[in-house]
């Protein structure tokens, strides 16, 4: 690691000495966006003058301009047809800098009036650009900025999301908003729907991308016809900058450690020459003279079968270790070209980083019958994680017309060991005769490639239009199993008892096209409008599980069954005659899969009166979902298709100017993933389970209805409540599978009902602190959700009650948060609070015997500290998060109460993170 991190830091400082040259600049520059008061939509061809120079500006296709001028203080005035003149003074420019001025323009009062030159500062109008952007959403949102983003300790968006109004996270990276699980949610990347990136999940792993990488991140909680109607909760949109409003380029390196973890022992397995980089170096794949069938594979014999088992590496070996700091790195530059009115955009990143973490879990199985543990397993593992993602984006506007080009890849390598002990009496004191070990790499990619063009025409008419290809791959090679008891190994059983080495592919390959066309109802008004549109999915996937068992001869002595893993599955033992591997795969355990979506739709925006806006329409989606097993042996395969119609309104009345009133109704659905429909079994060996699809499941449809009033009393400032209802027909749920292990599949759940408050306050702490608090805040944000749904069986007994929660949905959420700055805004500190109500991880099954499991409700805080250096070129940040490390506590219920009685109920998982301390400093060269 220490050459890795060598041979970057190398890298950096020659790509710092050879562009330092570059960024010498004495001129400043004006730039920023003109938008419509009343509706929020960007300004295109106003004509923008600095008053007693000769320099000027007309805005482009995003209503943004740029205007180059010497250091000094100045006068712009914006001229528009139909609008009313608007000057803003006092906007300060500095040498080498870029001077930000948003503004919103609006049409006068009375057509017959004479021309009035509408006078402000450059802290009204940036104070106005604000209300407008917060205002004229057309759907219930709630959404984080950049700036937010980097005043908070968050590595990833999967950690940023967790900051927004009704959204959580679980299991460190699946987004869950209103308590909904992230089956319910969508995501989009600049416009583009981002596939799913687990193969058991239907959801978009957000780990993987870094949050240095993103503009800002919108939660769509309610539909409309131009957006996907796949989501219940939430659509969450991330957008990546393309236009940069100077040039620069920005270096950040950072250390963590982890309060459990780090500098401490640890026992880890294997580790590639490449893993730190997220790359395996080849020494896990399955060798090339394996036979691709598994009947080809069991029928070796003699030399051949030899010369098969001995092929793979004898990577069994697991030694000691001392847990590493954690690392960072990302470099990010860009800049726009000006070629007259014309202009050329770039902006690029690369961003890496690694963390190592130890962790020791308790699992233990209830028995509701004896009232007994039959199951007691200690784990400790040995987590080493690395990431490294790029983004490079290409944008080029000319005249009323931009034409992008974004690109996103990014990966993941996870190294993970699992030493465990399982106990043959799981009631105290406890005899750990048997000992498990599990070796496992991960390995997950995204490549998103976007081609997107916005043209404006004529009389307000636009036109939309992208084509897109994703990637997403996870590999999971070699994944080694080894079971012994009384010190001897288990041999001779099926992969999921026995010793075992196994091979699990998943490939996505996804292709999105879509046109929409948007133009005035009325030549002479932009009061009513409609927009039509059209989208293209298809995705195909190929997936391969393929487990190998170790088996042996008769003759194979017993005794030499005691040696460690390492020394048994030597080659000294491989062989025909001593121990070999046998191929379980299953008929279905090969599939291919493909989906096939077209949507189309129609959106009117209509202002019925100058307070009243509807934006109304209908949204036409046919999904087709194929799924077949590669082998001709099963006929059995998945064809269904589901022709949905979604109709949806959105009603915004404006009360005053800064206060909205909203209205919402929605139909949108959820549909099963190809790994929730394929039929074969997966080994989950965490969890000690068999996971089992189903090929019956159909699709959820849900009824949304929304109100809410929201009030923005300054810029920055915001305060909201919002009451929603929804409707569940079929949902999907995973449930037990058998009554004598924990094996798990998905099903259709009867009809379910959640309804729930929110509540959101942002505040400026100018009016306590005065000019201290100018640049601080207090922020918080709350919900309640209330669910229902009946059990899927009542003809035996309700050993869940008639009655439970939605699977994974909280009964409440709580984000909090103080951000204090000084007047200079180069030093602060920001605090976050965060705590998610207990929620059902995995659904009981009175037919089996077996109580819901909940998942404990944690305590985060966090607390960032930064500095700005070199006047504000540099930044250094020192975060601490999960202050209080509390356990993440998975329970059974024994009495009635809906919260973890500590000491009462039974505890069926349990582990703790540690608190995080980081370092960063970064350097921007402008």
């Amino acid at each position: 690691m220490k050459h890795s991190l060598a041979s970057a830091l190398l890298c950096v400082c020659l790509l710092l000495s050879s562009i330092l040259s570059a960024f010498a600049m004495d001129n400043g520059k004006i730039t920023g966006k003109v938008t419509d008061q009343k509706t929020g939509e960007s300004l295109i061809g106003v004509t923008v003058i600095v008053q007693g120079t000769g320099n000027g500006a007309v805005t482009d296709v995003e209503g943004r301009y740029t205007i180059n001028v010497a250091p000094g203080i100045y006068t712009l005035e914006f001229k528009y047809m139909g609008y009313q003149t608007k000057a803003v003074s006092d906007v300060v420019v500095k040498s080498g800098a870029a001077t930000s001025l948003p503004v919103v323009m609006d049409e006068p009062k009375s057509k017959e009036l004479q021309e009035v030159v509408i006078r402000g500062s450059f802290k009204q109008e940036t104070i106005n650009a604000l209300y407008t952007a917060q205002k004229n959403n057309v759907a219930v949102s709630s959404g984080i900025s950049a700036e937010q983003i980097r005043s908070s300790p968050d590595k990833n968006t999967g950690e940023v999301l967790k900051r927004v109004s009704g959204a959580s996270i679980q299991d460190n990276k699946f987004v869950v908003v209103r308590g909904l699980t992230d089956r319910y949610n969508n995501a989009t990347m600049n416009n583009v729907l981002l596939p799913s990136t687990e193969p058991d999940r239907k959801s978009f792993s957000f780990d993987i991308i870094p949050s240095g990488l993103i503009d800002n991140m919108v939660i769509n909680k309610t539909a409309t016809p131009d957006k996907p109607g796949d989501f219940a909760g939430g659509l969450i949109q991330v957008s990546t900058r393309d236009f940069p409003e100077e040039k620069f380029i920005t270096v950040s390196a950072g250390m963590s450690v982890n309060g459990l973890s780090t500098f401490k022992d640890a026992k880890t397995g294997m580790r590639g020459k490449t893993d730190y980089w997220t790359f395996d170096d080849g020494s896990r794949k399955l060798p090339s003279s394996v036979p691709a069938s598994s009947n080809a594979f069991n029928n070796l014999s003699g030399k051949a079968k030899d010369d098969v088992n001995k092929a793979f590496n004898n990577n069994w070996r697991v030694g000691n270790t001392t847990v590493a700091p954690g690392t960072s790195l990302q470099i990010t530059g860009g800049n726009t070209k000006y070629f007259g009115e014309r202009k050329l955009g770039y902006i690029f990143s690369v961003t890496h980083n690694h963390s190592e973490r130890n962790e020791f879990a308790e699992r233990n199985d209830f028995d509701i019958d004896n009232k007994v543990y039959k199951r007691h397993n200690l784990d400790t593992s040995n987590k080493y994680s690395s990431s490294l993602g790029a983004v490079a984006n290409f944008a080029y506007s000319f005249g009323n017309n931009k034409i992008s080009f974004k690109n996103l890849y990014n990966r993941i390598l996870d190294n993970n060991t699992l030493l465990r002990q399982v106990a043959t009496d799981p009631n105290p004191p406890f005899n750990y005769l048997t000992q498990s070990m599990m070796l496992m790499l991960t390995q997950r990619s995204i490549l998103s490639s976007t081609l997107q063009g916005e043209h404006s025409l004529k009389n307000n008419q636009k036109v939309e239009w992208l084509a897109n290809f994703s990637n997403t791959r996870r590999e999971d090679p070699d994944m080694r199993i080894s079971n012994y008891t009384d010190s001897h190994a288990i041999i001779n059983q099926p992969v999921n008892s026995g010793s075992s080495r196994a091979f699990f592919t998943v490939d996505d390959k996804i292709f999105n096209g879509g046109l929409s066309y948007q133009f005035p109802l009325l030549k002479k008004s932009k009061d009513h409008s409609l927009k039509v549109g059209a989208f293209e999915q298809y995705r195909k996937r190929y997936s391969i599980y393929r487990p190998l068992s170790y088996q042996s001869t008769m003759d194979f002595p017993y005794d030499k069954l005691s040696a460690p893993p390492y020394e048994l599955f030597s080659n000294a033992n491989l062989g025909a005659n001593g121990i070999f591997l046998r191929d379980d795969k299953s008929i279905t355990g090969e599939y291919n899969a493909s989906s096939n979506l077209t949507a189309g739709y129609f959106m009117f925006d209509n202002f019925i009166t100058k307070e009243l806006r509807v934006i109304w329409g209908l949204r036409y989606e046919r999904y087709n979902q194929q799924l077949k097993p590669v082998s001709s042996v099963t006929n059995y395969t998945t064809d269904t298709t589901y022709n949905s119609f979604l109709p949806s309104a959105n009603f915004v009345y404006t009360l005053n100017d800064k206060t909205n009133l909203r209205l919402s109704y929605s139909n949108t659905v959820a549909r099963p993933e190809f790994r929730e429909i394929a039929t074969f079994s997966f080994f989950d060996f965490l969890n000690t389970a068999t996971v089992f699809g189903n090929g019956r499941l159909k699709q959820t449809r849900i009824t949304n209805i929304d109100l809410r009033y929201e009030l923005y009393p300054a810029a920055g400032e915001t305060f909201a409540v919002a009451a929603f209802y929804k409707k569940f027909k079929d949902p999907i749920s995973e449930t037990w599978y058998s009554i004598d292990n924990n094996d798990r599949t998905y099903i259709n759940l009867n009809d379910a009902n959640a309804f729930g408050v929110e509540v959101e306050v942002r505040k400026n702490l100018e009016f306590a602190l005065g000019r201290l608090g100018k640049n601080s805040f207090v922020f918080a944000n709350g919900a309640y959700i209330y669910s229902a749904i009946r059990n899927p069986n009542q003809t035996v007994r309700n050993i869940n009650g008639t009655e439970r929660r939605m699977p994974g949905q909280s009964p409440y959420l709580i984000n909090a948060g103080l951000q204090i700055n000084n007047p200079n805004n180069d030093m602060g500190v920001t605090i976050l609070y965060n705590r998610v109500g207990p929620r059902i991880n995995i659904v009981g099954d009175d037919s089996s015997n077996k109580l819901d499991v909940f998942e404990n409700a944690r305590n985060l805080l966090d607390v960032q500290f930064s500095k700005h250096l070199f006047k504000k070129a540099a930044q250094i940040k020192l975060n601490v998060s999960d202050i209080l490390n509390n356990p993440y506590l998975l329970y059974q219920n024994k009495d009635d109460k809906k919260s973890y009685s500590k000491g009462t109920d039974y505890v069926f998982y349990q582990f703790k993170y540690g608190t995080n301390f980081s370092l960063s400093f970064s350097y921007t060269f402008r």
